[in-house]
């Protein structure tokens, strides 16, 4: 996992073997992104890519629906 700030935003990517998750507030953080990965590892086939609000990576659902609770107990 790697965080950087772009544009004064948290820009995260995680990758598992051959999964990669990029998540940044601006879309067209993470398209520059895809587009520089591609340009660099997809000379046979492009990235394939999964977007929304609710995303299944690694087995585990996420949902960017609805804002995180979080007991502080």
């Amino acid at each position: 996992m790697v965080n950087k700030l772009i544009n004064s935003k948290q820009c995260t990517l995680i990758w598992h073997v051959d999964n990669l998750k990029i998540s940044h507030a601006e879309k067209a953080v993470v398209e520059n992104i895809l587009k520089e990965l591609n340009n660099k590892f997809g000379k046979n086939s492009l990235i394939r890519t999964t977007r929304g609000k609710v995303l299944e990576y690694l087995g585990m659902t996420i949902n960017y629906r609805k804002k995180a609770r979080y007991n502080s107990q």
